[in-house]
């Protein structure tokens, strides 16, 4: 299947990339290797991963490090949305104000 980046998702890994290079080189290497290898294994299996609480967005554990690949399956793609650090708030998660408006 037919895997697309959004916007979001291609400059999350730019900053996951930045961030872990400034320390380690290899270690940015490693995490994208990581990143890389559990998309194309969505693009092959794309409902392998857990669904999440937030309707048709699944989410996939990058490697052993602490990254989460959150995508969309359509009947012809893989659309991956974001790629975030698991200590993060899921996008659907965002605190809401006394009025429940997220803010």
């Amino acid at each position: 299947m037919r895997v697309v980046y959004t916007q979001s998702a291609t400059a999350d890994i730019d900053h996951i990339a930045a961030y872990i290079s400034e320390r380690s080189p290899r270690g940015a290497i490693a995490v994208l290797d990581a990143i890389e290898t559990t998309v194309a294994r969505l693009g092959t299996f794309p409902l392998s991963a857990s669904a999440t609480d937030e309707p048709g967005v699944r989410m996939a554990p990058a490697g052993r490090y602490p990254y989460l690949i959150l995508y969309a399956v359509t009947d012809d793609e893989v659309r991956i949305l974001r790629v975030m650090h698991a200590a993060r708030l899921r996008p659907w998660e965002a605190p809401k104000d006394e009025n429940g408006q997220e803010g």
